[in-house]
């Protein structure tokens, strides 16, 4: 929608006051945003997480199945190999396998598709 001579009259004589008021910050308004590339992408492998889902659910029922035996020493150490199995897991889960950008792209990339993609990405930045 196209502004009206007065609407545009307006807008320039606000910008101008702006200019004036505070310099610094009308240049930061003018200028173009830089868009930087993101290189520090975190990659979750699906089977690496699914695997730590499995490995903390299987920790979790190691204590249940030692509270239900009723011997206090194999329900501590149940317990305590039930805690240690939830935090390998969780931490497989959240902890990432490898970071996309840069150090990826160095590796030689094989098959038709694999350089389609990478052209793609190229033109993307």
């Amino acid at each position: 929608m196209a502004l009206s001579e007065q609407e545009r009259q307006i807008l320039e004589q606000m910008e101008r006051e702006l200019r004036i008021q505070d310099p610094e910050l009308a240049s930061t308004m003018s200028a173009q945003p830089v868009r930087t590339p993101r290189t520090n992408r975190k990659a979750y492998s699906p089977r690496r997480v699914a695997t730590g889902i499995v490995i903390a659910v299987v920790g979790l029922i190691f204590p249940l199945v030692g509270i239900s035996s009723g011997i206090t020493w194999l329900a501590v150490l149940l317990g305590v190999v039930g805690f240690g199995l939830m935090l390998v897991g969780i931490l497989m889960i959240t902890i990432p396998t490898e970071s996309r950008g840069v150090a990826k792209q160095s590796q030689p990339r094989g098959g038709f598709m694999e350089r389609q993609q990478q052209k793609w990405d190229e033109r993307n930045r």
